[in-house]
């Protein structure tokens, strides 16, 4: 679930809306809010390759006394005062129950940050297979359910497929193809580029740094297994012109290179398309959820690295000519 967004604002003010709706002009009364019912808000991301499983419960609020903002603040509107996280392992019927865990903090923001109460498991979760969450309230027994079915590991096959690799740019085009895994929808990939920066005047002083690169977003598995897509070459060449600083008294020299894959099943996919932003005129976005009883998201994703890998001689020769990055002042 790591770095997913808690989209209660949003119910918050679907409920500040219907509380708010009365029907006759007549009366002196107005009753400002509905009776409040309970409602779970669960974030999820089953991640197969990951040691730990991170789990976001929150509940919709409505407080009579305040308004929506300021309840916002207090951290008793955000969490159900009674928890109970499990997952089932549909094909076996193994049970996990999920404990609470302090998160890292939160930034400051509309809502409460003095604490980030997070549901957490260690036990292994495994690639394509059907996995059930159950959040409730023991107290006021309401309860949210949703299933979703897990993304694997995809086998890679270029831009490299292992440490033993050299990456080379080839001619025009840099490959990436791979044998998507059961489940996968689309990948998200970035390259990163680790690399030494030092004074030419004193060598001894180095510094270590990474470039990241987001080659490839939202690259859809559809109908074919083993999907291939080229990326220019001069796309790469550019991305480190603009991520390494040129200057006549740096250095650099690249020690590797390496790939993160973010393979995604079809329900996360569908989250993030419903929750793009509009670039048409009308600015309305529907609410996407998949959870029964709640509000919110369970769905999978699979993060895959391969890192480490040296860059071939030639290709370092080739960027040390080349207009666009000769500045950089490349060494082997």
């Amino acid at each position: 679930m790591k770095h997913s967004s808690i989209r209660v604002w949003g119910i918050v003010i679907f409920l500040m809306f219907i509380s708010s709706m009365f029907f006759s002009a007549c009366e002196n009364e107005v009753h400002i809010n509905a009776d409040y019912k309970e409602t779970i808000v669960v974030y999820a991301l089953l991640d197969p390759e990951d040691t730990i499983q991170y789990i976001k419960v929150n509940k919709a609020y409505l407080n009579e006394g305040i308004g929506a903002l300021e309840a916002a603040k207090i951290s008793d509107s955000l969490y159900l005062d009674s928890t109970r996280v499990e997952l089932k392992r549909l094909s076996t019927g193994q049970t996990i129950l999920c404990r609470a865990e302090e998160g890292p903090k939160k930034d400051s923001g509309i809502f409460a940050n003095d604490k980030n109460i997070l549901w957490v498991t260690r036990e292994k979760i495994y690639a394509n297979e059907e996995y059930e969450i159950t959040v409730t309230n023991p107290l006021t027994k309401t309860k949210a359910v949703s299933v979703t079915k897990t993304v694997g590991p995809a086998k890679i096959r270029a831009p490299f497929i292992d440490q033993t690799n050299i990456f080379s740019m080839g001619p025009e085009y840099i490959n990436v193809s791979y044998v998507a895994a059961a489940n996968a929808f689309s990948y998200d990939i970035q390259f990163h580029v680790y690399y030494e920066e030092f004074s030419g005047a004193d060598t001894g002083k180095k510094v270590e740094k990474m470039a990241t690169w987001k080659m490839i977003t939202n690259f859809l598995v559809g109908n074919v297994s083993s999907p291939i897509r080229q990326i220019p070459r001069l796309s790469f060449i550019q991305f480190l012109q603009n991520s390494i600083t040129a200057s006549p008294t740096l250095k650099h020299r690249i020690k590797w290179v390496g790939i993160t894959m973010y393979g995604a099943n079809q329900t996360l996919i569908d989250y993030i398309s419903v929750n793009e932003p509009s670039i048409g005129i009308v600015q309305k976005q529907a609410d996407y959820t998949n959870i029964t009883g709640g509000y919110g998201l369970f769905a999978s994703r699979c993060k895959q690295s391969v890192w480490g890998i040296p860059m071939d001689p030639a290709s370092v020769i080739y960027l040390q000519k080349h207009e666009l990055t000769k500045a950089l002042n490349l060494v082997r």
